[in-house]
């Protein structure tokens, strides 16, 4: 049995309707997508997944924009070659020219996915049913990655120094507002964390533009390979200013309850 087991009377977690994005992005083995909406007289991105910091500027249009885009909610649209044209303004130089199709679909409550991978009838019921909570952590879930030998790595990492520097280098793009713009970016890092560098069940947001994250490992981890490992990764995101991003190694966990209450998980 995992070690996650050794515990008795671990609260279920609440269900809440409807799917996290993350949830949604581990369901359908997303890759690159976002959620954008409506903001005044804007269409602005509220969540995404393989979007870079300024791809996340540029994708801010006109709501008049996106009524030429997908006009009617609750239809799948598809773009490429001369179609896509018009779209290629949503991305970063990085992104752009390596997206040949984009799909688009409004859901009945005038939020827009876009995604690279096509949208399916399945994908687009799912998109009805977004909320706006984060993934309800379970650390039970983690057992089955728990073996005799294996070490859990607690790490606390804080982006503002980088999330901060990279807008304050960026700010041409004057049209966007800092804090909400800032609180996206930390959305696509935390979406990274749960959906790409890790399992959903290991990770949490832990206040302004921070996380925690237990790694699991065999007895020959070395720390420092796992702190590079994710500033490279989280260049993908913030370029050269992700070496600004703090992360802290803070020692590892024996027990459930340990595990619990780094994670702050009731």
């Amino acid at each position: 049995m995992g070690l996650l087991s050794r515990a008795s009377n671990l609260d279920e977690n609440s269900i809440i309707p409807g799917l996290a994005f993350s949830d949604f992005i581990t369901k359908h083995s997303l890759k690159v997508c976002a959620m954008l909406e409506k903001n005044n007289t804007n269409y602005c991105i509220k969540h995404s997944i393989g979007f870079d910091a300024l791809s996340i500027l540029s994708a801010s249009s006109t709501i008049d924009f996106w009524e030429g885009i997908c006009k009617n909610t609750s239809q799948i649209y598809s773009f490429s070659g001369l179609k896509f044209a018009p779209l290629l303004q949503l991305f970063s130089e990085n992104l752009k020219y390596d997206i040949k199709e984009l799909y688009v679909y409004k859901n009945t409550s005038s939020q827009i996915l876009i995604s690279l991978k096509e949208v399916t009838n399945d994908i687009a019921a799912d998109f009805e049913n977004i909320n706006e909570e984060l993934h309800s952590v379970n650390i039970q879930q983690l057992n089955p990655q728990i073996k005799e030998n294996s070490f859990i790595l607690k790490f606390m990492l804080n982006f503002s120094e980088a999330i901060e520097s990279f807008l304050s280098a960026n700010e041409k793009h004057s049209s966007f507002n800092f804090e909400e713009i800032e609180k996206v970016i930390s959305n696509e890092i935390y979406n990274r964390f749960v959906c790409y560098y890790n399992s959903p069940d290991a990770t949490i947001a832990d206040g302004k533009n921070a996380l925690k994250s237990i790694f699991i490992t065999g007895k020959a981890f070395s720390v420092e390979l796992i702190v590079n490992h994710l500033i490279i990764n989280l260049k993908e995101v913030l370029g050269n200013y992700a070496e600004l991003i703090k992360i802290d190694y803070c020692g590892t966990a024996d027990s459930c309850e340990q595990v619990k209450s780094f994670l702050q998980v009731a």
